[in-house]
């Protein structure tokens, strides 16, 4: 694993308490000292309890503390952090929908018409604030802009294809300080139903009152699907000239890097896919020099919360 940037494990405890943890789906702080991330326990016969948030509040000296109070029985998903806010997926009343809440997990508020909606990631500039979600209306999913209120603004951010085909789209991150402006995980409806198997990132780009989707990796072909371009769960660099994210294109999955300025350069693959590290859904440090996302500790089970530096690949 020496060619890869150290790995540096944020909840991990070999043979701890933590061998009986899965934690998953990271959210990095506006200071770069703080994340929060879903943390799933299992019992003594491995059976697994609700999800729910916990949050470890300086990364130097980790510890994990519970994150919402009196949300016990609900399952907490999918966080994204900006500012003084959180958003994320709470499950009540046997539905899932968005919520926001602030930094300190105090004014849990649920926002209108997310009804299904997944994977929220604010969008904010300096005239607009709202979120882009992943509306998972099944078998076409596809990302939609709501604003902080929950009016929906854009139905349909992924538009077509290339080929003319509407996309399906999930897994949304935006660009900073451009709302409409989106790289997904998604495919192509002439491929059938949606398989998030078989996505490859995508960049939206307005084409007048349209969107048109390209491939992030220009050469991917659209059909059949390449599994050397696969690719989900990209984050976007806070300069907005880099895009990481989650692939199984090589034995298992792993993080990659691409630089947007040299699109003509494959993506660069940052951890070890062959140690199965299962190493998936990256999040940018607020300077973009280090990366934090969820990944198994070698002859470990369960997934832990983990930060590399990538400051040499910039």
């Amino acid at each position: 694993m020496s060619n890869y940037p150290a790995l540096n494990w944020v909840t991990f405890e070999k043979g701890g308490i933590n061998s009986f943890f899965n934690d998953y789906r990271p959210a990095i702080g506006p200071d770069g000292e703080a994340v929060v991330f879903e943390r799933t326990s299992f019992n003594i016969e491995m059976e697994p309890s609700a999800t729910q948030l916990f949050i470890v509040n300086d990364l130097k000296n980790p510890s994990s503390q519970l994150f919402l109070n009196n949300c016990d029985s609900l399952q907490q998903t999918r966080p994204d952090w900006s500012g003084d806010n959180i958003v994320l997926n709470l499950e009540y009343e046997k539905k899932v929908t968005v919520w926001t809440v602030d930094a300190r997990g105090n004014n849990l508020k649920q926002i209108k018409n997310t009804t299904s909606c997944i994977y929220p990631q604010w969008a904010i500039d300096p005239t607009f604030k709202g979120f882009v979600v992943m509306n998972n209306k099944q078998p076409k999913p596809h990302s939609t802009l709501l604003d902080i209120d929950g009016n929906i603004v854009i139905t349909n951010m992924n538009g077509k294809d290339t080929n003319n085909n509407m996309m399906l789209g999930g897994m949304p991150a935006v660009f900073p300080n451009k709302p409409r402006s989106i790289a997904f995980a998604g495919q192509s409806s002439s491929s059938g139903s949606y398989n998030q198997e078989d996505n490859y990132i995508f960049l939206n780009v307005e084409d007048g009152n349209e969107f048109l989707s390209i491939p992030m990796e220009r050469s991917a072909n659209l059909k059949p699907i390449d599994k050397h371009f696969q690719g989900r769960a990209p984050a976007i660099s806070p300069d907005g000239n880099y895009i990481a994210f989650e692939s199984n294109r090589d034995e298992g999955y792993a993080i990659y890097l691409f630089n947007l300025s040299k699109p003509e350069n494959p993506p660069v693959q940052l951890t070890d896919s062959k140690v199965k590290l299962n190493a998936q859904h990256p999040k940018f440090f607020p300077d973009g020099s280090r990366l934090i996302f969820s990944a198994v500790s070698p002859g470990d089970a369960y997934n832990s919360i983990v930060w590399i530096d990538i400051s040499e690949y910039l």
